[in-house]
């Protein structure tokens, strides 16, 4: 019998696991509601009836247990457990009894019917705005702006829509745009000149989870209102959120221009990356309905540009600028052979190892579970020659693809020759990064066949730090290192390596393993000259002040003018 079980809204980070372990000894497991929601309600019923346990122990941040309290009390109790208890952050547990049980499910039943009613306002809401029709607008100027971001997430706030966040609104700051921006929660790496302002939940999280999003429009759009009255900002910029509409709603009260972030769409995601969703139709909507009303909308893609315009946006009204870096944060001078070795000691890596390095959220698109597949391969095939060029692999991150990237690698989990570091703050990625001497970015293409609409964030930060690449040759990764810029062609396809780094076929084990091979073996020199071009190719075109000025150059044109390419 397991001693402890732990159950957590999302996963708890390392200092949390230390915490439980040292409190209950190591014989210990964890389950988080973004890992339950993976299988069904009765696959994961039964996981959970599975395995007897001493304790079945409910903890998470403050705030979370606000949110999600009553959920793991229920679930605690499908556990066969001889005690059940909550530990809410820095106390000690405190037991649960039928009381709590029976209290926290008629709170789940009202949090449901909550839920119902607005998935029906949700229904009107998004009707009545389908057949209104505001012309689009000249931006014209740009001198205060509403930053909006209602994405309701939980849990550490890492990946590349941190570093989009946070380079955007930074980039506005620098050009003399005055911001306000509105959140659901605080954005990290932002600079404090930008009024930060939280809009947290105040509901039950109810289920299925996408009726949270509904409920969250309302209390968004009314804070996000005040504030808009307040400033009086000249644009309003909102990053697409799934089943949103406040910049909609905002642009047709206040007559106000409209710039969507788009960065693809969330109903094709679920469908392909999740689970789809429950009310899909819904969520199709309001994502139409956005691209249709905004006056522009931004994408990093050539792909997205596709898309987008496929789900009502009209081609003249799309800006196409791929994500980039803030080069005063990615900058390898900036890190010493002392920063390096102090990584390296944190992370537990030999100082003298050959570290090659991967740092994202582990979605289904990273291709974590083919850069395992490589690693275990060469660790089963070649250990000898791993051993002999003191290769050391370090994956940075957590998600949806980290359980079978351990399944892959075995019990010892690719001991000694891996690390899983977990999630790491977004502002130790640059550290991270000078610490190692290859960088991996095995992407892999959709699974429905279409044009890989991604512009990863990870990709620009590798260029940036002036490393050796190993990375998927997959449509714009391969464009941009092979020296694509914005507002040129494309390259041609079919070409093996890059310019600034090497490439192999996305999705192929065997040609990952001998690309893993080929970065071991090449000279210094020629890393670092690849190192090299791939830095001077990030700094010429991919910086956010360049996307950000595109943007504004955007905002400052009528609407009906033809499309411009951005700035080189």
């Amino acid at each position: 019998m397991t001693p402890v079980l732990v159950l957590s809204p999302t996963p708890p980070d390392s200092e949390i696991r230390r915490s439980f372990q040292d409190r209950f000894g190591p014989e210990i497991s964890f389950v988080d509601l973004p890992g339950l929601r993976r299988t069904s309600l009765r696959e994961s019923w039964r996981n959970l009836r599975r395995h007897p346990v001493g304790c079945a122990v409910v903890t998470g941040t403050a705030g979370e247990l606000r949110l999600f309290c009553d959920y793991l009390v229920v679930l605690a109790f499908c556990v066969p457990a001889d005690r059940r208890e909550v530990w809410p952050p820095g106390q000690e547990g405190t037991p649960l009894g039928g009381g709590n049980l029976v209290r926290s499910l008629v709170r789940i039943v009202a949090g449901l019917l909550a839920g119902s009613f607005t998935l029906a306002r949700a229904w009107f809401r998004v009707r009545s705005l389908q057949s209104k029709h505001l012309p689009h607008q000249a931006l014209g100027a740009s001198r205060r702006c509403l930053y909006l971001k209602p994405t309701l997430t939980f849990g550490a706030s890492v990946g590349g829509s941190v570093a989009h966040v946070s380079g955007v609104v930074n980039a506005f700051l620098r050009m003399g745009v005055q911001l306000r921006l509105v959140a659901a929660h605080e954005q990290a790496l932002v600079n404090p000149a930008a009024e930060q302002v939280v809009v947290p939940p105040d509901f039950l999280i109810s289920f299925p989870y996408e009726l949270n999003q509904h409920r969250y429009q309302s209390a968004f759009l009314s804070q996000a209102e005040t504030h808009l009255l307040e400033i009086r900002p000249d644009f309003i910029y909102q990053r697409y959120s799934l089943n949103d509409a406040t910049g909609v709603i905002l642009r047709q009260r206040h007559r106000l221009p409209l710039v969507l972030e788009f960065n693809g769409s969330e109903v094709w995601a679920q469908r392909h990356w999740g689970r789809p969703l429950r009310f899909e139709a819904l969520a199709g909507a309001f994502e139409r309905l956005n691209l249709k009303h905004a006056d522009l909308v931004v994408v990093v893609s050539q792909a997205l540009v596709e898309q987008a315009v496929s789900l009502g946006a009209a081609p003249e009204r799309i800006l196409f600028y791929p994500n980039c870096i803030d080069p005063a944060v990615f900058d390898p001078t900036r890190f010493e052979e002392s920063n390096r070795q102090q990584v390296r000691e944190a992370l537990g890596i030999p100082l003298e190892a050959d570290l090659l390095t991967f740092v994202g959220t582990f979605g289904q698109w990273h291709g974590t579970d083919v850069l395992a597949g490589a690693i275990r391969k060469l660790i089963d095939e070649d250990r000898a020659w791993l051993e002999r060029r003191r290769v050391h692999f370090l994956l940075v991150g957590d998600g949806v693809l980290a359980p079978k990237v351990r399944a892959i690698l075995g019990l010892a989990l690719g001991a000694p020759f891996v690390t899983l570091a977990g999630l790491r703050p977004q502002a130790d990625t640059p550290g991270i990064l000078a610490a190692s001497e290859i960088l991996l970015s095995p992407h892999v293409p959709n699974p429905d066949g279409t044009p890989f609409f991604g512009s990863p964030t990870k990709l620009f930060e590798y260029m940036a730090m002036g490393k050796l690449i190993l990375a998927s040759d997959l449509d714009q990764i391969g464009w941009v290192l092979k020296g694509w810029r914005p507002g040129t062609p494309p390259p041609a396809d079919g070409a093996a390596s890059g310019a600034a780094a090497l490439l192999v076929k996305p999705g192929s084990l065997e040609e990952l393993g001998e690309g893993i091979r080929r970065a071991v073996e090449m000279p210094i020199p020629e890393r670092e000259a690849l190192g090299a071009t791939a830095r001077r190719l990030a700094l010429a075109s991919f910086t956010w002040d360049k996307n950000v000025a595109a943007v504004l150059a955007r905002t400052r044109e009528a609407t009906d003018a033809p499309p411009i390419p951005p700035t080189p």
